[in-house]
């Protein structure tokens, strides 16, 4: 009889972030609670890099620009986080993949628990020239983190994941890139936040999804090279 091989595993259900990961996730926290703590007792204004990127980023009222950023505004608001949150979830369960799915969710979730602590600690104020009506305080950006938080979750499905080939994985890890990079633009081209408050919320976000995966699938393993399949069954 001929060698029948297994079946190919999700590299997902034998390994999770690596130790470096992790601790990068750390220090990004302590490094966004750091700048915070400055922004709170000694400069909660604008940094110099923060208005130049104010001007740089500007969109004209009624452009298709400021439309853009409108719609990513809206999306990336509560519900439309939410949403797609749930939808990302959502087909992971239908993949039949439920640990990918509570780690979208926790992810989620606790970039909101971070990013609304941030917010009530801080009080960092909102830019003065507002294109688009947005409350609360300024630092961190709660989009920022929202899209974060799903991009990168998005990207560790991806990479923990043995249907996938490479060009797949670079082209996910792509596009999570170019939607954190909008939602920051948008942002600060509504001027309804600094550049160091998007920078802050993506870390946060993405932070929380190195994290969240680490709690539904442990540390990293060495995982088998690709293409290889288990071994074969004897004749």
């Amino acid at each position: 009889m001929g060698r029948s091989a297994a079946p190919l595993r999700d590299r997902s259900d034998r390994s999770g972030p690596s130790g470096i990961a992790v601790g990068a996730a750390v220090l990004g926290l302590v490094a966004v609670a750091a700048f915070g703590a400055v922004l709170r007792l000694a400069h909660p204004g604008p940094l110099p890099a923060d208005e130049w990127w104010h001007g740089v980023a500007s969109v004209s009222p009624g452009s298709p620009a400021s439309a853009i950023a409108v719609f990513l505004a809206q999306l990336g608001g509560g519900a439309g986080a939410a949403a797609c949150a749930g939808i990302a979830a959502a087909l992971c369960c239908a993949l039949r993949r439920p640990r990918d799915a509570a780690a979208i969710a926790t992810a989620a979730l606790l970039g909101v628990l971070l990013s609304e602590l941030g917010k009530s600690l801080v009080l960092r104020p909102r830019p003065w020239d507002q294109l688009y009506e947005s409350h609360g305080t300024s630092y961190p950006s709660g989009h920022s983190m929202g899209a974060a938080a799903l991009a990168v979750s998005a990207a560790l499905v991806a990479l923990g994941s043995e249907r996938l080939g490479r060009r797949a994985e670079r082209a996910v890890a792509l596009a999570a890139l170019g939607w954190m990079l909008l939602m920051m633009w948008s942002r600060t081209a509504l001027h309804v936040h600094w550049l160091s408050d998007t920078v802050a919320g993506a870390i946060l976000g993405a932070s929380a999804a190195v994290l969240a995966r680490r709690l539904w699938f442990g540390g990293g393993r060495a995982a088998a090279p690709r293409g290889r399949t288990a071994r074969a069954a004897p004749r």
